[in-house]
């Protein structure tokens, strides 16, 4: 299973629920919190990842959308969505629009 992990900066909360999936593939976007302690995890189980960075030199206050859109095209099964704010809201919104099924295990 292809598994998107989306949340904030600053999450330091469980992220145990991510036990409860068969996952093949993490994505996930690089930033600080939910995002590396989600990878950390899976390659401490043997699970690749897929990093896509916002290209912030690029595309300056458009790159958060652009990398989450990014992300939609490596067809994740799933969004896992750790509690966040702006950007993790808007990583949820991308895909219920695009049918991903959402799991808020911790909200």
């Amino acid at each position: 299973m292809k598994v998107l992990v989306t949340g904030g900066r600053d999450y330091s909360g469980p992220i145990e629920c991510l036990n409860q999936l068969d996952i093949d593939i993490l994505i996930h976007g690089g930033a600080s919190g939910a995002d590396i302690r989600s990878a950390e995890f899976a390659q401490s189980k043997g699970i690749h990842t897929a990093r896509v960075d916002a290209l912030w030199n690029y595309y300056n206050k458009a790159a958060g959308f652009k990398r989450n859109s990014a992300m939609l095209l490596l067809k994740p099964d799933i969004c896992v969505a750790f509690p966040g704010g702006r950007g993790t809201q808007m990583m949820v919104e991308l895909c219920e629009k695009s049918g991903i099924e959402v799991w808020k295990p911790y909200d």
